[in-house]
């Protein structure tokens, strides 16, 4: 049984992971999903602690599926502890720094989980399988990051327009795609 990693964003637990954790199980896979302090919480250090209980789970047959600044998390992760998986698919992934006026904690968050490129780069040498999921109408991330962050980590980028930034504020449910893409791979 495959271990599927469900890293959430700022926000805390988008609700298409619920559904998505729903489908894996009934596909059999064994799914995480590590529930992290949102806004306020999102402090690297905090998180680093929290997932080190999940690393043992995590081998070169893993999944991990990243929503937003759960990316740059992942990556900082997997070059602290030299992590490899087979899968890894971003959701309104970015890897490099904005900023938004009004939203100080984010900007600040944004900032401390940074990676450089020497941890990105490694990160591609770290996941057999890379896809990188974004669309056109994502509110926090802007559209040039987003279409350049597949670029960066050397991933098959997959663009679907409307699905905003997949978060809590979007709305989306579903996201039928990702499911598309284990599929593929692993035909089931």
């Amino acid at each position: 049984m495959k271990n599927v990693f469900l890293i959430h964003g700022y926000n805390g637990i988008p609700k298409l992971y619920e559904w998505l954790k729903r489908e894996l199980n009934r596909l059999k896979y064994n799914v995480i999903m590590p529930e992290f302090p949102p806004k306020e919480g999102v402090i690297y250090e905090k998180w680093r602690e929290q997932f080190d209980e999940y690393k043992k789970y995590i081998n070169k047959e893993s999944i991990i599926i990243a929503h937003s600044i759960g990316n740059e998390f992942i990556i900082k992760y997997f070059n602290e502890n030299n992590l490899k998986v087979d899968l890894y698919i971003s959701l309104a992934g970015f890897a490099e720094c904005f900023e938004h006026e009004e939203k100080e904690e984010l900007n600040r968050a944004c900032k401390e989980f940074l990676v450089n490129d020497s941890e990105v780069k490694n990160f591609t040498n770290m996941c057999n399988k890379r896809y990188s999921i974004y669309s056109n109408n994502d509110h926090i991330v802007p559209y040039e990051i987003l279409e350049e962050y597949p670029r960066k980590i050397e991933a098959i980028p997959i663009f679907i327009e409307g699905i905003g930034h997949m978060g809590r504020k979007s709305g989306l449910e579903k996201l039928p795609k990702v499911l598309e893409i284990i599929s593929e791979i692993y035909k089931i």
